[in-house]
């Protein structure tokens, strides 16, 4: 018979391995977050590579409305229309319907001509990063908790460190390989300390902010959460289906800039598009300031109904717009971008060594867990080949079935025993 001892010694173990796996898992994500975070600081560079034409250039006038018009053409059964101006030098019109037809995408030249914007991999890349394309709002909740989990896990490296401060720039450059990778980890980790804190904070911030708002939803609107949203989004537009014409929206955005003086237009956006009831909120970015900027609101006759001042408005809604421009890299330009890319790569490495060291030290101390480690080596692999394989087939298949079916068989090969 089995001893009650060596049953406790089984279930030990089992509950070890199972709490191992459970932080393995949050690591890999944390790991994909980061990577996919540091492609995605160059997101208008990147569609320019997989979609080189129309070629970025300076807007002309009436170009917003021209390309509205025929987007709106295009897709009459429009719900709303975003069209977002270029906010990089790589950067270009792009224009996005909603609909009862789902999701439509479009790039405009410099006087408002449209065609169908082809960028799969790079819209891929920004969904994986801000919801490992799970469903809403399911997958930006998954994103803040594993930024709660890099926060903590940083702040407790440091203080489980007493003399990384004091070390840091200590390299044992003759120690054998594990000390060195374990004094490059602690190093890249109190140099790039600032950074790391800002992005995981804020992608906390930004992930776990649902939380309360499903709270409210469940209270007050019958779990309705897109009612709680509205309530924090400006003046509303009774829906009135009557037709009316669309106003001119360059004549509107340049209505916006002008409350904002020195301003530039970020984003504009028709709701209801043609009707009575409709409603078009415009964005302003603000000079000098790290908050992005104002949205103004009109209705359909072109008249101003209200503002949410980013800028110019509360310290809560300055904070929340501040936020989002130290997480996305998007306030001082390439060189801040430049940077943003050098640091985002440090922590995705930091991450994977740190995870590399744990189990090496698990090994030393004679508890190895090899179906752990090649699960990890296959992971820090693997993404970035079937990021790369996606890339490669984008053109002829689903990049997210090429990406997660080829993550997948790699995984699957590196769990297949060495030959000795």
């Amino acid at each position: 018979m089995v001893s009650e001892t060596a049953r406790a010694e089984r279930f030990t173990a089992r509950a070890l391995a199972g709490h191992s796996a459970v932080g393995l898992t949050v690591a890999a994500l944390a790991y994909l977050i980061c990577l996919t975070g540091t492609l995605a600081v160059f997101t208008d560079e990147l569609k320019l590579l997989e979609q080189p034409a129309p070629a970025p250039a300076l807007l002309q006038a009436g170009a917003i409305d021209r390309a509205a018009r025929a987007a709106l053409d295009q897709a009459p059964d429009t719900a709303t229309l975003y069209a977002l101006a270029p906010s990089t030098a790589a950067g270009r019109l792009t224009l996005t319907s909603y609909g009862p037809g789902g999701q439509q995408d479009w790039l405009a030249d410099a006087a408002g001509n449209i065609r169908p914007a082809r960028t799969p991999w790079t819209g891929f890349v920004d969904d994986l990063h801000m919801t490992l394309t799970a469903p809403a709002p399911w997958g930006a909740l998954a994103v803040g908790l594993v930024g709660v989990a890099m926060l903590s896990l940083i702040l407790s490296g440091v203080l489980a460190h007493p003399r990384i401060f004091r070390d840091a720039f200590r390299l044992r450059l003759g120690a054998p390989r594990r000390l060195r990778e374990a004094d490059l980890h602690n190093r890249m980790s109190i140099w790039g300390l600032p950074f790391h804190l800002a992005i995981s904070l804020t992608g906390a911030f930004f992930g776990i902010a649902s939380l309360p708002v499903m709270a409210i939803a469940a209270l007050q609107f019958h779990g309705d959460a897109e009612r709680v949203y509205r309530s924090l989004s400006g003046p509303e537009i009774p829906a009135d289906s009557r037709p009316a014409a669309l106003p001119d929206l360059d004549d509107i955005a340049a209505r916006a800039r002008a409350e904002l003086p020195g301003s530039t237009l970020y984003y504009l956006g028709v709701e209801r598009p043609g009707s009575a009831g409709m409603r078009i909120r415009v964005e302003v970015t603000g000079p000098g300031r790290l908050p992005r900027g104002d949205q103004i609101f009109f209705d359909a006759a072109g008249s101003e109904i209200g503002r949410v001042g980013f800028v110019t408005g509360s310290a809560g809604l300055q904070l929340y717009s501040g936020a989002a421009q130290v997480h996305f890299g998007f306030w001082g330009g390439l060189p801040v971008r430049i940077a943003y890319g050098v640091l985002g790569a440090a922590l995705t490495w930091i991450t994977a060594s740190g995870v590399t060291i744990w189990l090496a030290r698990r090994r030393d101390r004679g508890r190895p867990a090899p179906v752990l480690e090649r699960a990890w080596h296959g992971w820090t692999r693997g993404v970035p080949l079937a990021l790369a394989a996606a890339w490669l087939l984008s053109g002829v298949a689903s990049v997210a079935a090429v990406f997660w079916a080829t993550a997948l068989l790699l995984q699957v090969a590196a769990q297949r025993p060495r030959r000795r």
